[in-house]
């Protein structure tokens, strides 16, 4: 694996599982599933709304619950 020699490890491992399963636009049913199976196996709340998008939420840290909440998103598909 050409990430092998990076740190943090782990997280090098699942952008190079990502890069290996092909998604073009339309054909994102692979992709959404890994997503969706990554954040349950984190025991996070994860969801599939109607249109396709993944949503997963992590509660607060302890002590920052009165924080404002971040959103992160991106494209699930590329271009083969």
């Amino acid at each position: 694996m050409i990430f092998s020699n990076i740190e943090p490890k782990e997280l090098w491992k699942i952008f190079y599982d990502i890069t290996q399963i092909p998604r073009p636009s339309k054909h994102e049913t692979k992709i959404t599933t890994f997503i969706k199976n990554f954040g349950i196996n984190l025991g996070l709340e994860t969801t599939v709304d109607k249109v396709g998008n993944v949503i997963i939420k992590k509660p607060p840290s302890i002590g920052m619950e009165n924080r404002k909440g971040i959103i992160l998103q991106g494209h699930m598909d590329m271009v083969p």
